[in-house]
Order: C-alpha cells, then structure tokens, then sequence
C-alpha cells in the first residue's frame, strides 16, 4: 500500500530534523517519488513555518525552535522504540488501540528490525553511534570482523547514517579515505572517541542495491523468473526488493538494478532450481564461473 501524503509528509519531517542534510536524489530514492513531487511537499513544509537549509541537500534549520519542537515529539531513541515495542507485545490480545499504536509506530521505525537488535545485544551500539552522529564525533569500531579483507581489526570513522534496516552504517572510513557501509553485529563494540568530524564534506552515500551491496553507481540490471519458494525467500531476506517485483503467471518477475553481481549471486545459487535468469547472459557467464570455481 503506497503511503498517503499526510504519512509520507510526517516521515519526510522525521527525516529532515535529523542531523545531517538529504539530497533530492536520496528523497526520491527514499520515497519513490518524482523530483517535482518531492519539491511540493518541501514547499508545502515550508508553507507551514518550518525553515529549510538547501546548501548541500536538505534539512531542517536547528536552530529554530519549531523545528526542536518537532524532533523532540517525534523523534524517539532506538532504545526508546525498543521499549515501547517490547511493552505493546506483553499487552494480551488485539485491541483497537494496541493495534492503532503499532501501526503509527511502524510509519516511522522498523520494529522487527529494532526488536532483533535487542536479541542480538546491539542496542548498546547503537546507542554509542546514534550519539556519535548526534555529537558529530569520531568512534573506533573494536575488532571489526571484515570479509572482503578477511581481517579482525580495529576501525575508526565517521558515522553519518543507519541503513533502513538498522543492521548497518554509513561511515566515512579514515583509513581507505572512502564511504563505506559497516555492519553492526561484525563489531564486538563501539567507542565514541573526543575527536570531532573532519571529513563531514565527504559524507556521501554511494549506490546500494537491494542485496546491500554498494557501488558509486548501478553495474547494471539483472532480470530473473522466481518461484513462489524464491520470491517468499527473497523478500523475506531482502524486504527492500518488493518494490522490483510484478506477479508473471503463477510466477514473480524480478528486474533490480545491482551494485555487481556478488550479492544477487549468492542469492541466486542458493535457489539455482527455483529461479530462471531473463537477462543479462554476463550475469549466466558469472554464475557459471562460480559453480566451476566451487567444483574444482
């Protein structure tokens, strides 16, 4: 169900008393919306005293108290949400009002994903980053576990941004002097350092796909026939594909830009039965490689 325009407005509010600015590229990705929509709803913000900053993105002034005022009502820690959630699922049965309750907070946050952050003990980082990018200072991310440099090592960045999902950041990397996604359960904890952002003009959000693979720009877009069985697995595991996929027959048809072919490879092989590959015959040509390389 598309978002009514009263919802998408409140979330756009949320998102804009954070702090740090959002380019329109970014709004209409988060959105799904054209260019020209998006500018009226910010002209429709501004219509109703909210001041907004345009140099490098968008974002609420700071400084006027409005704007605190909002942040302060709507905007609630990780913490907080994990705390409401947990005490609206000890309530017994399905009121009318548990219900309303769960839904208006589902229009800003993830709880399934906030409620697994709890399970898996990482609200603590969460909390120690979320302060972080409050406070605009640098943290160490202790014994990082990295797969692409297979290594176990310390990090220090500049965090700027969660993923949707809460399950990773956006960080300025010091050491590669690049943008970078890090995950939070490969972190055995997070230490908010004294030392302010001195990369801030670097924050940049590169492309990411639906597999959470990034990349400055799509590789290219990858179209397969899934099964039942492929399409329950792939939006349960990668809910932010949904949006790529139209019913076909008795069967899903998937078209999804991709960073490289890693991510959507791995998922591919793991249902190689359930799924036929439209296009693009390279992306064939890799699966094949892979299988090889697997058998020797």
């Amino acid at each position: 169900m598309k978002d009514t325009r009263t919802k998408r407005i409140l979330r756009l509010l949320v998102m804009l008393s954070g702090n740090r600015s959002y380019l329109m590229k970014e709004l209409r990705s988060r959105f799904d919306m054209s260019a020209r929509n998006i500018g009226r709803d910010l002209e429709l913000i501004e219509s109703c005293g909210f001041i907004l900053e345009r140099e490098n993105g968008y974002r609420l002034q700071p400084d006027r108290s409005s704007n605190r005022n909002l942040k302060n009502l709507l905007h609630f820690s990780e913490e907080e949400v994990s705390i409401l959630y947990e005490t609206l699922s000890h309530i017994e049965g399905d009121s009318p009002v548990k219900e309303r309750l769960v839904k208006k907070m589902n229009a800003f946050y993830d709880l399934k994903a906030l409620e697994k952050l709890r399970e898996n003990d990482d609200l603590t980082k969460v909390h120690a980053i979320r302060n972080s990018i409050e406070q605009k200072k640098q943290v160490t991310l202790r014994a990082y576990r990295s797969s692409n440099s297979n290594s176990i090592e310390d990090r220090t960045v500049e965090v700027f941004d969660f993923l949707g999902d809460y399950r990773a950041i956006w960080c300025y990397d010091i050491k590669s002097n690049s943008c970078k996604q890090f995950k939070i359960a490969r972190m055995q904890s997070v230490e908010l350092l004294s030392f302010a952002w001195r990369y801030e003009d670097k924050h940049q959000k590169p492309f990411t796909d639906v597999f959470r693979v990034s990349a400055a720009r799509p590789f290219t877009t990858v179209e397969l026939l899934l099964s039942l069985k492929a399409y329950n697995l792939l939006i349960e595991e990668y809910p932010l594909a949904t949006k790529c996929i139209k019913p076909e027959d008795k069967n899903y048809h998937l078209k999804v830009p991709v960073a490289n072919f890693n991510g959507i490879g791995r998922f591919v092989l793991g249902l190689i039965e359930e799924i036929e590959i439209i296009k693009p015959a390279r992306f064939r040509k890799y699966l094949k490689t892979q299988i090889e390389k697997f058998l020797k």
